[in-house]
C-alpha cells in the first residue's frame, strides 16, 4: 500500500529512511532546516563497524553490519563515491586491564561467530607500523571500514531522490498535528514562507532536537545533546592505514555507575573529566583526523583543552603525530538516549508517528540500519529481528495524558 510519509531530520537515518520508503513506492517528503548532513552526520570521523554477523544475530549486530551493507549498496551497487574504505578497525591497547577487558570482550563475540581478533603488539606494528611500539596490542575488525560523511548522507539523500524522494533543505517545522480522521498536519517554512503537508505518517529523525519536535505533539523522547569535537591536522602523507580507537574509555564506561537523567559513555560528569575517549583515521586528502570527548550540553563552544587532552592521547598512541598540531576543529550535537538504547519504532497513543534516532556517538555507523528499520515498521514490513530492545514502547512519555 503506497503512502505519504514525512521524515524530519535530513541526517544519516532520515536520508536512509527515505531511501527505503521510495524504493517501496511511498509517497516521501523530507525536510530539514538545514542542509543534508549538516549536524553530526557530517562531523564526526566517519567511522563504520564490521565484526561480521555471526551465528545469530541480535539487533545490535544488525545495526552495524546491515549499516555497513547499505554503504556497500551505496557505492558499489548504486555507483555513489563515498570513499568506502574497507580496511579495518584497530582498538590500540595501552595497559594490562585493557587487555583483560579486550580478550574477554573478543572471546565473547567469537563464540557466537564473530570475527574480532585479539592481536599482540608485534602484529600490531605489521598492521599499523606507526602505532607506539609499547603499545600491548589492539582488538582487530578486519570487516570495519570508514567513509567521508557529508558525502555519503548526501549519497543517501540523492538515491532517495532518484527513487522519488522530495528532500527540501532549509525547511523548518513549525507545527504538527494529528487529525481527527487520521494522519498528521505538519506545518513547515521555507525562507520564512509557511506551508501545510498533509501525511499518513511522520518519522522524527532530528537527532538531538527530536524531544523539540515531539513536545509539538506532546510526547517527551529522552533523547539529549551531546557535545562530541574534534580536530585535524594538515594534510600528511599516508601514514594511517586503518580506522583507530583506544581502548581506555570502553575499558572504564564497563564499570560505569548510571545516574538519572543523564545518558551513559560520557567523558564528563559535572565538569569533571571521568575517562578519555579517542577515535579517528585519515582522510584521503591527508588530514588526521581524531575526536572523543562527549560533553552533555548543548553549547557547541569548542573546549580547547579537551582538544589538547584528545591530542595528547593521539600522540601517546602515535608518537609520530605528537608534533602535528591541529589544523582545524570543530563540534556538533549528537544524540544521546537517556538509556543507551536506540529509540525506533511507532510511539503509543500518537498513530502514525515514528521516532528514529538515540544513537549517541554510533550514529553514522548505525545510522542506515536504523533508517531502513523504521521505514519498514512504517509500512507494516515485519522484521527479520527481534527489535524488542530497540523499540519506542513505554520509554517516550505522554506529557499532555
Amino acid at each position: 500500500m503506497s503512502m505519504r510519509v514525512i521524515v524530519i531530520g535530513a541526517g544519516i537515518v532520515g536520508a536512509s529512511a527515505a531511501l527505503t520508503l521510495a524504493e517501496q513506492g511511498s509517497d516521501v517528503i523530507v525536510v530539514d532546516r538545514g542542509l543534508v548532513g549538516c549536524e553530526a552526520s557530517g562531523l564526526n570521523a566517519g567511522l563504520i563497524g564490521g565484526g561480521g554477523w555471526g551465528e545469530q544475530p541480535d539487533v545490535d549486530v544488525a545495526l552495524s553490519m546491515g549499516s555497513l551493507e547499505r554503504y556497500i549498496h551505496l557505492a558499489d551497487d548504486l555507483g555513489h563515491d563515498i570513499s568506502l574504505d574497507r580496511t579495518g578497525t584497530l582498538i590500540l591497547i595501552r595497559t594490562e586491564e585493557e587487555w583483560e577487558w579486550a580478550k574477554t570482550s573478543v572471546d565473547g563475540n567469537r563464540s557466537t561467530g564473530r570475527c574480532f581478533e585479539l592481536v599482540d603488539s608485534q602484529a600490531l606494528r605489521t598492521l599499523e607500523p606507526a602505532a607506539d611500539p609499547s603499545l600491548l596490542g589492539a582488538i582487530f575488525d578486519p570487516l570495519a571500514g570508514h567513509a567521508e560523511p557529508v558525502r555519503a548522507t548526501q549519497a543517501f539523500a540523492a538515491a532517495a531522490v532518484i527513487q522519488g524522494a522530495d528532500v527540501r533543505t532549509g525547511c523548518g517545522v513549525t507545527d504538527l498535528r494529528q487529525l481527527r480522521g487520521g494522519g498528521w498536519q505538519v506545518d513547515v517554512a521555507t525562507d520564512g514562507q509557511p506551508s501545510q503537508v498533509s501525511v499518513d505518517a511522520v518519522v522524527i529523525a532530528a537527532g538531538p532536537w527530536s524531544n523539540e519536535i515531539g513536545r509539538m505533539v506532546g510526547i517527551d523522547i529522552p533523547v539529549v545533546a551531546v557535545r562530541g569535537q574534534m580536530w585535524a591536522s594538515a594534510p600528511q602523507p599516508r601514514v594511517l592505514r586503518h580506522g583507530i580507537a583506544a581502548a581506555e574509555s570502553a575499558c572504564q564506561w564497563m564499570t560505569e555507575d548510571l545516574v538519572d537523567g543523564v545518558p551513559p559513555n560520557l567523558t564528563h560528569h559535572d565538569g569533571r573529566r571521568m575517562t578519555r575517549h579517542l577515535y579517528g583515521r585519515q582522510r584521503p586528502n591527508g588530514e588526521i583526523v581524531f575526536g572523543g570527548d562527549r560533553v552533555l550540553t548543548n553549547d557547541r563552544t569548542i573546549d580547547l583543552a579537551g582538544i589538547a587532552v584528545n591530542h595528547d592521547h593521539t600522540g601517546e598512541l602515535f608518537p609520530g603525530f605528537a608534533g602535528r598540531a591541529p589544523s582545524r576543529t570543530w563540534s556538533g550535537l549528537m544524540p544521546f538516549s537517556l538509556d543507551g538504547r536506540p529509540l525506533i519504532g511507532p510511539v503509543s497513543g500518537r498513530e502514525g508517528l515514528f521516532v528514529a534516532g538515540g544513537l549517541a556517538s554510533s550514529g553514522f555507523g548505525r545510522g542506515p540500519m536504523t533508517g531502513q528499520f523504521v521505514a519498514e515498521l512504517v509500512m507494516g514490513i515485519e522484521s527479520d529481528y527481534d527489535l524488542a530492545s530497540v523499540l519506542v514502547g513505554d520509554r517516550v512519555t505522554l506529557i499532555d495524558g
